[in-house]
């Protein structure tokens, strides 16, 4: 069905309103590239009428750069594969201004294949390269932000390794003194002297955990020695401590484990006390806390168990974590390291820790393979 001349009409009258009414530049030229016909937009642009376009070549349009890169890429590639997009490119106005835009071209061909026309699209470009550039100067400027906190966390935790260092000594010293004296005073004496162990030791744990933190933090990680050891007395030794600093408490064990487990003595002492420590702290102190050590299903388990208000569950997901502890709990002492570093102590050893709590108990578990690797 032919179309009627309205429709066409109405068409024509579209193409003309977009043509001439487009954000962008519109260039037409024939296929030896001189310019054929020039929308208002790009004539703007330059500072003249469409007419005044008509009749010369895309490149007399361009600053002299531009004007070099056209004829020595622009046009060869045009040639060659039929059209180029987004090249940058600058105008050179009537009155000697320059206009950074983005060339688009596409030549069309007759149904011989050999050149009829060109199209190019103009649009400009230096609001957009102005954002890119902005851009990249945001992203410089927080990439060197970035290498500053980098730096910054690495100097505080060696700041926080080299302290936790220096105060082990003294700590030592002052703990084999209170000792030496706890053997050699008078009854009336004790009570003094046990407050002050139970204060150095509890510091001696602290500094422990900040260098155990600052290690993982700088990149070497949890250090184990592992040797084939029983975990029953080492546990026992524990376990007996504990109930020294914390006279009033109970603390129960059950030992079901018959065979020597390959591991690190020193950090699987370190893990249990820790946790011995949070249950004994946050527990109740009218029930006891359970140790409990046994074999399933080729590994071991070791569970530290208490009553008491159970961790609420939006801590559970970051109880693990460096630095958090629980605001509505009755004890603060403490950094909020010790569950880290038993985590971190967990996974050297290729083990897990976990943990259940509800209103009857609360309980962590730490469980390893014991085998030595052949």
């Amino acid at each position: 069905m032919a179309r009627v001349p309205s429709e066409t009409n109405n068409l024509q009258e579209s193409f003309e309103d977009f043509f001439e009414n487009s954000l962008c530049g519109f260039i037409i030229a024939d296929s030896k590239g001189f310019i054929i016909r020039a929308n208002s937009k790009i004539a703007g642009w330059m500072g003249c009428s469409p007419n005044d376009i008509n009749g010369k070549k895309i490149s007399d349009l361009l600053s002299i750069g531009g004007k070099i890169y056209y004829e020595t890429h622009l046009a060869p590639l045009l040639g060659l594969q039929g059209s180029f997009d987004e090249v940058v490119v600058d105008l050179s106005s009537y009155s000697g201004q320059k206009l950074r835009v983005m060339i688009n071209a596409l030549q069309r061909k007759d149904e011989d294949g050999q050149p009829s026309f060109i199209r190019f699209t103009i649009l400009k470009a230096s609001d957009r390269l102005q954002y890119e550039q902005n851009l990249q100067q945001a992203n410089n400027i927080a990439e060197t932000e970035l290498i500053k906190q980098r730096e910054m966390v690495t100097l505080r935790e060696q700041l926080i390794a080299v302290l936790g260092h220096d105060l082990r000594n003294p700590l030592s010293a002052i703990s084999i003194a209170v000792d030496l004296l706890i053997a050699t005073s008078a009854k009336s004496d004790l009570r003094l002297l046990t407050t002050i162990k139970k204060s150095s030791d509890r510091m001696a744990e602290l500094v422990m955990n900040i260098l155990d933190f600052a290690r993982t933090r700088l990149g070497e990680g949890i250090v184990l020695k592992k040797q084939d050891m029983e975990l029953e007395p080492v546990i026992e030794q524990l376990v007996a401590e504990m109930k020294l600093i914390y006279p009033t408490r109970d603390i129960t064990t059950n030992f079901q484990v018959k065979k020597s487990v390959f591991c690190d003595e020193f950090r699987i002492a370190q893990l249990v006390s820790n946790l011995l420590s949070n249950a004994l702290n946050h527990g109740s102190n009218s029930s006891p806390v359970h140790v409990n050590a046994k074999e399933v299903d080729g590994d071991v388990e070791i569970s530290v168990t208490n009553k008491g208000t159970p961790i609420p569950p939006d801590f559970h997901q970051n109880i693990f974590a460096p630095f958090k502890r629980e605001g509505n709990r009755p004890s603060q002492n403490g950094l909020g390291l010790g569950l880290f570093i038993c985590s971190e102590i967990a996974q050297a050893h290729g083990g897990n820790l976990s943990f259940t709590s509800d209103v009857e108990e609360t309980c962590f578990t730490f469980r390893l393979n014991c085998k030595k690797p052949s």
